[in-house]
């Protein structure tokens, strides 16, 4: 009996490890930024990085639907919806390398890869209200974001904007409710090339090119993206892809979730139970 319960409490114990290790990453403000945008309604797309390794599993949403200018109380997002998509991890990514979306061909719906040099499959890439792309070269913004599931609403203390990628005339900063809709602080690439000229295009240009050298450490990638100067911009309409590739070299140690340290904690816990018993018998 001692010895069925013994290996029943291992059991628990490694599954509770298992969890720790394959939690969802939940990114936090500054561990994220967008790297490109296309905005081809059928072979464009969009790309981002984030600053810390992101886990097999991870959910990451995407809209360009505009944020409320008036107080929050109906929610986040104006009540005239466009389109919303989800992509979910199948590997993991590391830190400072950059995932994009690619446009399949057919309007609204993209593929998503990672890596070096283009990338190689990752993940899954869900049009989740059937809208179309229509990422407009006239003015529009695309806003990453983390929540429990997808709703085309929510209150601010359900959403963590991660990101914002805008072409407005108006900057964005000045466009939408910052505060009141818990987007300050978070990434924000304006690339219109002026006021007067509709913009379709702008990719961080290292990650155009396969054949350059990727920064040495995480920090030197995120100041590199603030500046203008390492942004290729094009604002006729083309098909310039948008590529995933490793922008920062530097290894990085993960600082697990607090949830993974309970669950290893508690996977521990057991393990010492089980030492206890044994010296006792």
């Amino acid at each position: 009996m001692k010895q069925k319960m013994s290996k029943r409490l291992i059991a628990l114990a490694l599954l509770a490890a298992a969890g720790a290790a394959q939690a969802a990453t939940s990114l936090h403000n500054g561990d994220f930024a967008f790297t490109g945008v296309n905005g081809n309604t059928t072979v464009g797309g969009w790309s981002f990085v984030a600053f810390v390794d992101i886990t097999a599993g991870t959910t990451i949403y995407f809209t360009d639907t505009n944020v409320l200018q008036t107080p929050t109380s109906s929610g986040v997002f104006s009540t005239t919806a466009e389109t919303f998509w989800s992509w979910t991890a199948a590997r993991d990514v590391a830190a400072g390398t950059s995932v994009a979306l690619l446009g399949t061909g057919v309007n609204g719906q993209y593929a998503a890869r990672s890596g070096a040099a283009g990338g190689t499959a990752n993940g899954t890439v869900t049009n989740l209200n059937g809208g179309a792309s229509n990422i407009s070269s006239g003015g529009d913004v695309l806003y990453a974001y983390q929540a429990a599931s997808y709703a085309a609403n929510y209150q601010p203390s359900a959403i963590t904007f991660l990101g914002a990628i805008s072409n407005r005339t108006t900057p964005f900063a000045s466009s939408d409710n910052p505060a009141g809709a818990g987007l300050s602080g978070i990434q924000l690439r304006d690339y219109r090339i002026d006021a007067a000229t509709a913009t379709r295009y702008t990719q961080f240009t290292k990650q155009v090119t396969s054949s350059d050298t990727p920064y040495a450490s995480l920090a030197e990638l995120k100041s590199a993206l603030a500046v203008n100067g390492n942004w290729t911009t094009v604002a006729a309409s083309n098909t310039t892809p948008i590529v995933s590739d490793v922008l920062a070299a530097a290894p990085v140690t993960a600082v697990p979730e607090p949830s993974s340290y309970a669950l290893l904690l508690a996977g521990l816990g057991v393990v010492g139970t089980i030492a206890r018993r044994r010296r006792t018998d």
